[in-house]
């Protein structure tokens, strides 16, 4: 009988220890995940606190793809609605379409944006529908309002025969645009916390 209850006690004791093993296992597991969910939460409050730099490099003209310069204005103002400083560079043939024509205007001045792309953007960004511009000059006048920065490349300009010396905009429309050079075009890009092209 002494041999049972010794089996009984050694076994419980065995199995207490086990599951003090098991408990204590589980304890620093819950400390790890404790700890990971702490420091994303931690990192998260720093990102929203810090917001960050966004570049959009706008290279696409509107004549060759009307989709990528209208989905970029989606997009930054997305970017402003989180938080972040944004950056918008215009370059290359996208600079054609700010371009001032024959009638004054450049070419997605009054471009309208379509209704349900409208509706879209005002359930998107909690706007009444009346905010919501109605063409993408309006879109680009908000933008610039909400704090986006616009920037042109300068030399292109005049590779373009846009304008006919650095430094000036004359023959644009959005005259909230500064004229860049290179250098600054490239410390615009290795100073953004994001980059996105169109």
């Amino acid at each position: 009988m002494n041999a049972v209850l010794y089996f009984i006690v050694n076994q419980v004791v065995t199995d207490i220890s086990a599951l003090s093993r098991r408990v204590a296992a589980m304890k620093k597991i819950l400390i790890a995940l404790l700890g990971t969910v702490v420091l994303m939460t931690s990192t998260s409050a720093v990102y929203a606190a810090s917001g960050g730099t966004m570049l959009f490099h706008l290279k696409t003209g509107l004549k060759h793809d009307d989709a990528q310069i209208c989905v970029a204005y989606n997009a930054i103002w997305a970017a402003l609605e989180e938080g972040l400083e944004v950056k918008v560079l215009v370059d290359a043939d996208a600079i054609n379409t700010f371009k001032i024509g024959w009638r004054g205007k450049d070419h997605i001045e009054d471009y309208k944006i379509p209704e349900n792309l409208r509706q879209a953007l005002a359930e998107q960004f909690s706007s009444p529908i009346n905010k919501v511009p109605k063409t993408y000059g309006q879109f680009l006048d908000l933008l610039h309002d909400k704090g986006a920065q616009f920037y042109i490349n300068s030399a292109f300009l005049v590779v373009a025969k846009i304008e006919n010396q650095l430094g000036t905009v004359e023959n644009i429309s959005a005259k909230f645009f500064k004229p860049v050079s290179l250098k600054d075009m490239i410390r615009m890009r290795t100073d953004a916390d994001y980059y996105m092209v169109y």
